[in-house]
């Protein structure tokens, strides 16, 4: 506990923390500051002024599926998506022919999984990674609320997430955003500063085994790294508070998506930097993290009022769609804790590394120290 503690000291006096703290508050509050003037206790008076939402209706599904399909095919443009980056693809005449007979199909399917099967042998026609494909092809459910749907979310609003509740989801998908590559940063600078002090050289000989070492490390990273959220939480929560009195507030809403919502986010992005402090001992592992956080928000923003599936980052930008919410629980349950283990696997994998170097039977892969190794054998050979 005592190094735990040394640790979160070390870690909130630093100046990448006080950095990381300003960027993380910034960016929340200029981003949930003016929603909070959007009045969600008040039922829509008007349709033009009810949010979209994610149906799961097949009819929903089918129409804006098949009006997509009918527009790219008349523009012969599809867009695709390898690695998460777009891709427009142009098609010759006879895979246009086909794409015009499996638009007959998805026109005149009756249902799901006769519509899927057609949108899904375009999507393979295309090269694969389209909004066709049947993991993407929620993303067309996204419709206007009707006037029952306006009312049965404004319920959920009132009764089930008690107001604060919808702006906490929309709060944990602002906070994903940064939360899913400023960690790494973080973490990486931290390891790299005591490497550079020789700190490293000093912690690694002491009798204190590498496990305790890196998991209070990591479990110290964890709470600083969320020390803004729970601070941003705490003056968001005292100003719905202060907005909606005479309501029901749910105090703890903040704190409880916090928890659900950004750790295991946190957990990913704090171990992917201990990671790569042991494998290559600089901030080239912020290369891969800042690729992976690019996939999954390119990937993410097709369907941002309600993206859960295999994201990193889970997307829920609304105060609406609460339904879809709470229909999809189990799926987002099953993404985080899916991360949350991923980045138990990570820490393992980095505590076994950093043993190894403890033991003198591995190095952090330095390239620039490999290509001067490369060099001098060079010259020796000359």
């Amino acid at each position: 506990m005592k190094l735990f503690w040394m640790e979160v000291k070390r870690q909130t006096t630093s100046l990448t923390f006080t950095i990381y703290t300003l960027l993380v508050m910034a960016f929340v509050l200029l981003n949930m500051w003016p929603m909070l003037a959007r009045n969600v206790a008040a039922l829509p008076t008007s349709t033009n002024s009810y949010d979209d939402i994610t149906a799961t209706d097949f009819q929903t599904r089918k129409t804006n599926g098949v009006g997509q399909l009918r527009y790219d095919y008349q523009h012969n443009t599809y867009v695709t998506y390898p690695l998460g980056f777009a891709k427009t693809v142009t098609l010759p005449k006879a895979d246009q022919a086909r794409v015009r007979s499996l638009l007959t199909q998805a026109n005149q399917a009756e249902t799901q999984a006769t519509l899927v099967k057609a949108l899904g042998q375009v999507d393979r026609l295309i090269g694969g990674q389209s909004a066709y494909s049947s993991q993407n092809i929620q993303g067309f459910a996204s419709r206007p609320m009707t006037k029952a749907e306006a009312r049965q979310d404004h319920n959920l609003i009132l009764k089930k997430d008690r107001i604060s509740g919808t702006f906490a989801r929309l709060f944990a998908d602002y906070a994903g955003i940064v939360m899913g590559i400023l960690p790494t940063v973080v973490v990486i600078a931290y390891c790299y500063a005591d490497r550079r002090s020789r700190a490293t050289t000093s912690l690694q000989s002491k009798m204190t085994s590498t496990w305790r070492l890196v998991g209070s490390r990591y479990l110290a990273s964890l709470v600083t790294l969320l020390m803004p959220i729970f601070l941003m939480g705490i003056v968001l929560t005292i100003q719905i508070a202060l907005h909606y009195q005479g309501y029901q507030i749910d105090y703890l809403a903040f704190f409880k998506m916090t928890g659900l919502w950004l750790l295991p986010t946190v957990m990913v992005s704090s171990a992917v930097g201990f990671l790569s402090d042991a494998l290559f001992g600089n901030f080239l592992g912020f290369v891969v993290q800042i690729g992976w956080w690019l996939s999954t928000m390119m990937i993410g923003a097709r369907q941002v009022a309600g993206n859960y599936g295999w994201l990193l980052i889970p997307r829920h930008n609304s105060l609406h769609n609460v339904a879809y919410y709470e229909a999809h629980l189990p799926e987002l349950l099953f993404n985080r804790l899916t991360y949350a283990a991923l980045a138990i696997g990570f820490i393992c994998l980095a505590v076994v590394l950093l043993n190894l170097q403890r033991g003198g039977k591995f190095h952090a892969i330095n390239f620039e120290t490999l290509g001067r190794v490369r060099t001098q054998s060079q010259r020796v050979q000359h």
